[in-house]
Parts: C-alpha cells; sequence; structure tokens
C-alpha cells in the first residue's frame, strides 16, 4: 500500500514540474428565449364582470351570472316640485298711521288780545264774565303737518274736530274751516252752537278725494264767551282745545313719511296634487324652497315666512328677509335649504275639521320698514310674491295611491360568451331564479309580458318557460308582491320576497348575447286603502336574474379566440421559433394560429387545425395536461406584432358531460432559439 501512495506523489511532482500556460475554450450553446404566451380558462369562456364562481363540496365549478332587472324609482310615486302661494298686496292696502294734531288757546293769551283784557280780569279774581261777542274772529293759524307728510291723495279718510272748553264759562256760535293751503280746498267746516264749560264736542267730515298738504290751514271764523253763571276765578291756563284727527286713511298718491307697518299676513293651507295617493308625512332628502319677491313700493321691504308644519330636529321652519325696491322689474330671490327635514301633511294644527293630507300649512307676512325718509308712492306700487317648492323625498308614509309603472322592453347585454364564435355548448342542468324583492310598504303585482334571451349574431330568440314554483308559464302570469313591514314603525324595511324558478337550458343553448324584458308593476293592485303604508327612496322594489350553470357540460366545435402581443423589444434573431400548446381542458382542441403586423393586418397563417389532444382524464378529473410541441418554420418574428390563436374545443363524446373546475386551462407559448458563443 505505501508503493502505491509513494508512486501517486511522483506523478504529482513529475506533472507540476512540467506545467506550461493553458489556452481558454470556447463553445456554442443554444438558449431558449420567450417571446410571447397566453392562457385560456373559464374566465376566457365566461367574459362577463356579472358572472361569480361557486365550488360545491365536490369543488365542481358554477358560474353564477345574476343582473338586476327592475329597479323603482320613488319619484313614480311621491313628487313635489309646485308654486303655490301667489299673492299680490297693492298700496290701497297700506294702512297710513292716524294722524292726530293738537293746539291750545289759553284764557290768558286770548286776554292779552283784548284791549285793557288782564286790566279788566286779573289772574286769580273773581268776577263775572260777561257776553262777549266775536271775541275770535276769522282768526287763521297753520297746522303744520310735515312731520307726517308732504302731499297726500286720497282715496278715502276721515277728518275730525274734537275742541275741549275749559274756559269758566260756555262757548256758543263756534264755526271752524279746514282749507288746504295750495289748492285752497275746503277739506271741511266744523260749526258748534254750544259747547259748555269743561264739555267737549266732536265733528267728523269725509275727505275721500282731496289732496292734503302739509301746511293745513284752521280758520276759525267765530267765538262767542257767553255770560258766566255769577263770579267766576279768572285762571289764565284755562283753555280751549282743538284735536285735528285724520284716519281711515287710504292714499291713492302720497309723498310721506311711511310707517312701519304690515302689507299683508296669509295664512293659507296648500294642497298637493299627488296623483291620487293621502301622504301624511315625508321625509325629504334634497329639498328647497323658492320665495320670489318684488316691490315697486320705493321703501324697505320685509317679508317673515314660516312654515310651523315642517321641522327639523324638532324645530320649525322659519325665515325672514328684506326686499328692497325693484331695479328694471328684477324679482329677488331667496333659496331655503329642506334637506333632511320632516314636512307634515296634515295641515293646521288644530285644524277644524280634524287632520288632513297632502296639505301643507304657511305663514306669509310682508312688511315696510320706514327708511326714514319721504317716499313717494302711489295706488300702483305694489308688492308681489310666489314659493316654489322642489322636494325629492326620503320616504313617504301615508296610502301610497294606485300606481302602475311600465318597464321595458329592456335588455340586458350577456358578455359571457363573447369568445365563443361558433359552434355548441350544452350544459347538463341550468337553473334560472328571478328574484323579486319589495321594500315598499304596499302590496303590488308584478307581470312580465316578455322574458327571453337572444342571439342577436343569428336572431333566435328563446322565450322562458314555466315557473317550477307554480307550474304556470312565467310570460303574462300575475306575481302577488306583499307589503314589506317596519320593525317597530321605523327602520330598519323587512322586505318580502318573491322568487321564480325555472330550467334554462334552452335559454343559453342558443348562446345568447342579450336577454329581454318588459312587464309592469301595479302598486295597491288590490285598491285597498291603508295609511299605514310607506315608501323609502334607497330601497324600493327591485327585480334580479339569477343563473346557475354548474360546469358539466358537453362541448361540439366550441370556437375560443385570443389575440397575443409579441414581446421582441430586444430586436433579437432566433434561429428557431417553437410552439407549444398546454391543454388542461378535458376537451380536445383543433387550433389555428395566425401573425399580424402592427395595424393588425394579416401577414401569415402559421398553423392550420392542428389537432391537440385533450388533457389526461382519470376519474373524470384531469390528472396531467396534454403537451404539445411544434417547430415553426415560417415566421419572420421581426415583422410580426401579433398574433392570433384560435381554438375548437370539444368533449371526446358527445354524449357524455365533462365537469369543468376552476384550475382548468390551455396555455399557449411561443418561444425562440438563439445562438450565443461562450469564451469568445
Amino acid at each position: 500500500m505505501s508503493n502505491k501512495i509513494f508512486f501517486l506523489l511522483l506523478i504529482v511532482i513529475i506533472v507540476s514540474s512540467c506545467k506550461k500556460e493553458l489556452e481558454l475554450p470556447t463553445w456554442d450553446v443554444d438558449l431558449i428565449f420567450p417571446i410571447a404566451n397566453t392562457k385560456i380558462d373559464i374566465y376566457n369562456i365566461v367574459n362577463d364582470s356579472s358572472i361569480t364562481l361557486e365550488e360545491d363540496n365536490n369543488s365542481l365549478v358554477s358560474l353564477v351570472f345574476e343582473q338586476d332587472l327592475i329597479s323603482l324609482d320613488i319619484d313614480s310615486f311621491i313628487n313635489i316640485n309646485e308654486i303655490v302661494g301667489e299673492t299680490s298686496t297693492k298700496l290701497d292696502s297700506l294702512k297710513f298711521s292716524r294722524i292726530v294734531i293738537r293746539d291750545t288757546t289759553t284764557l290768558g293769551n286770548l286776554l292779552n288780545d283784548l284791549p285793557f283784557g288782564t286790566t279788566l280780569f286779573p289772574n286769580g279774581s273773581s268776577t263775572t264774565i260777561p257776553y262777549l261777542q266775536s271775541i275770535i274772529s276769522n282768526d287763521t293759524v297753520i297746522i303744520d303737518a310735515s312731520d307726517y307728510f308732504e302731499t297726500m291723495t286720497l282715496t278715502s279718510g276721515d277728518l275730525s274736530l274734537t275742541i275741549r272748553n275749559d274756559f269758566p264759562t260756555d262757548l256758543s256760535n263756534i264755526s271752524f274751516t279746514l282749507v288746504n293751503s295750495i289748492n285752497q280746498n275746503i277739506l271741511g267746516t266744523f260749526t258748534y252752537p254750544l259747547i259748555p264749560s269743561n264739555t267737549l264736542q266732536t265733528q267728523t267730515v269725509s275727505i275721500a278725494g282731496q289732496t292734503i298738504d302739509k301746511d293745513i290751514l284752521a280758520i276759525l271764523n267765530n267765538v262767542d264767551v257767553n255770560e258766566s253763571n255769577g263770579n267766576v276765578t279768572i285762571d289764565y291756563q284755562d283753555a280751549i282745545k282743538t284735536k285735528l284727527v285724520l284716519e281711515n286713511i287710504k292714499i291713492f298718491e302720497a309723498t310721506a313719511y311711511f310707517p312701519d307697518q304690515e302689507i299683508s299676513q296669509k295664512l293659507q293651507e296648500h294642497v298637493f296634487d299627488l296623483k291620487g295617493a293621502q301622504i301624511h308625512e315625508i321625509g325629504i332628502k334634497e329639498g328647497s324652497v323658492s320665495i320670489y319677491a318684488i316691490s315697486t313700493i320705493q321703501d324697505t321691504g320685509r317679508i317673515v315666512f314660516n312654515i310651523p308644519s315642517l321641522k327639523k330636529n324638532g324645530i320649525e321652519f322659519t325665515t325672514e328677509n328684506i326686499v328692497p325696491p325693484t331695479t328694471n322689474g328684477q324679482f329677488s330671490q331667496f333659496d331655503f335649504n329642506f334637506d333632511e327635514y320632516i314636512l307634515d301633511l296634515t295641515g293646521e294644527e288644530n285644524r277644524i275639521g280634524g287632520d288632513t293630507i297632502n296639505t301643507i300649512y304657511t305663514e306669509f307676512f310682508s312688511y315696510i320698514d320706514s327708511t326714514g325718509e319721504l317716499v313717494t308712492l302711489n295706488q300702483s306700487d305694489s308688492f308681489y310674491y310666489y314659493t316654489e317648492f322642489n322636494i325629492i323625498p326620503e320616504y313617504a308614509k301615508g296610502y301610497l295611491g294606485r300606481d302602475t309603472i311600465e318597464f321595458g322592453l329592456e335588455s340586458i347585454e350577456l358578455n359571457q360568451f363573447n369568445n365563443i364564435l361558433s359552434g355548441d355548448i350544452d350544459f347538463e342542468s341550468v337553473e334560472l331564479n328571478v328574484f323579486i324583492e319589495n321594500f315598499v310598504g304596499a302590496n303590488g303585482q308584478l307581470t312580465f309580458f316578455d322574458l327571453n334571451s337572444e342571439n342577436t349574431e343569428d336572431g333566435t330568440i328563446v322565450d322562458i318557460g314555466i315557473d317550477e314554483n307554480i307550474g304556470n308559464n312565467i310570460i303574462n302570469n300575475n306575481y302577488l308582491i306583499d307589503a314589506a313591514t317596519l320593525s317597530n314603525n321605523s327602520l330598519p324595511i323587512i322586505s318580502s320576497l318573491n322568487n321564480i324558478k325555472t330550467d334554462a337550458n334552452l335559454l343559453l343553448d342558443i348562446l345568447p348575447n342579450q336577454i329581454n324584458y318588459s312587464g309592469e308593476f301595479i302598486l295597491n293592485n288590490q285598491n285597498i286603502i291603508d295609511f299605514n303604508q310607506f315608501i323609502y327612496l334607497d330601497n324600493i322594489v327591485n327585480s334580479n336574474i339569477n343563473i346557475k350553470l354548474p360546469l358539466s357540460i358537453i362541448a361540439n366545435r366550441i370556437i375560443l379566440k385570443d389575440t397575443i402581443e409579441i414581446n421582441n423589444t430586444n430586436n433579437l434573431e432566433f434561429n428557431k421559433l417553437y410552439l407549444k400548446i398546454l391543454n388542461g381542458f378535458p376537451l380536445s382542441a383543433v387550433s389555428n394560429l395566425v401573425s399580424l403586423d402592427e395595424n393588425k393586418i394579416l401577414i401569415d397563417s402559421i398553423i392550420n387545425d392542428y389537432i391537440v389532444p385533450s388533457a389526461i382524464i382519470v376519474d373524470n378529473l384531469v390528472s396531467q395536461k396534454s403537451e404539445t410541441t411544434l417547430e415553426i418554420s415560417n415566421l419572420q418574428i421581426s415583422d410580426v406584432s401579433y398574433l392570433v390563436f384560435t381554438t375548437e374545443l370539444s368533449t371526446s363524446n358527445i354524449n357524455d358531460f365533462v365537469d369543468i373546475y376552476s384550475d382548468y386551462n390551455l396555455e399557449v407559448i411561443l418561444s425562440g432559439e438563439i445562438i450565443q458563443t461562450l469564451g469568445q
């Protein structure tokens, strides 16, 4: 053993001592580079956003298609878009404040004007007053009304004169005239034959049609002082007092200081036409009221608008706004938001006759707010307004009325078979359900006049069949819909549900691309008036169609198609091209491949009707994909931008159903061989 070890060491030493420079080797290698690939699975067969996949306990896939058919809008039942409360108030309905002008003539002033008057009748003395005829004669004074007006022309009005005699003796033969200062028209003449001491008398005349200026001439034509009854005490403060009152005024035209005043008030109920519905309460989702007002009165206008039956968080709606004089006939507009308010439609609180329906109670007040300046108004000046309601309900309570809502003819587009160009497919079983869910607190009736599937490519139409639940034809059958209910008269809604069930194999055999339907829904079809009904905006009557297809099928030349974009950004040149097809379906395939340029114009056909075997099946399950690899010689990849792969799928036995599972697919891979020299 030791001799062998020695011999090996000797060889190593000899080789080491003879070492010389080595040359690097070179060789060519073949590299396979991927160019394009695609994978077709059940999502390609059924390409629709409304499709979901379900698996049973054995993992068999079912396609479940669901689509809304009917969705009714609350606006079909309840709609409040109305103009109410048009009111015009003219100046002749305005009130002008009662004007009172007072004047006093004392005994002392009167004696001062008489020769030796104060000497004969000293203040505080006790003496007998003799009869004094015409002690006052043609005495004119100016009554100044400028604190009230500049000038007024009246359609009606009363002028009254009150004279109080506080002298210690009677007055007689009193004559008093009021004259307008500018046109000298006599406004009124007043005569008092006798006014006993410490009494007063009033006389009133109409001044309708008169024009009154701020300066009124008061002419005291005559006053006689009767002899006193013996000695009386002379008190210079005793007086004759006059009171001039202008009242009950209606103005044709005036330049005046108009006082703050209420022009009008309108307390009223408005009845809405709700097309047979009898509603006592509405919850407002979105709403507004707009007040349009116009005032030709050259003073500041003000409006107060109240809706006691409209509340938010228990607080009544009220608003107050200033209305300026109009400019060029333009309206002032005031908008108010009613979102989330609750509207009571039972009319005025404690109304005579009790509660009503469809009725809103409003209060409207209009005012003039004085500017404190002279303003000229005439009888044609007016204040006009109206109110516009726009309400989108969140809910309504009360009797909803009988209403018929028609729908259709409408179509639902089916994209499930977009990738199937021709051929036949047979599902072992297809279950179709139409669910009708009612969220309205009233019964109804639903009738389909049309419900069919259609292949618009070949014009084939198949009507829906028999309802398995009742044994009747679905079309033209009147389905009675029960009312929904509330929990303790509040949300949530407990809906009612109806189900129509049928076998839909015939509907899908034609590979439809749309479903057509029409019909009508009748609310309160039994016409029983019930004020406990309700309807909510977000939940009305919904109907949807549900189709369940377990993927146990017989397929005969079902053609699938996919377009593949070429990925050769590195501009590689390939020595050879290979097409690999991995079939994971339990279906055989006849495949074709063509090339397109960047404008998707055909360049060449690459493979024609190439048969790809089915996947290997064990116990009705795919155990292994079939693999097919083809060498492609007639393809210049530099000219190609797209490849279009088409394949026909068929079951091996047209009488046996095969099951499709979610992981089944057919994969197409295009790759190329490039030669790379290493070691250079």
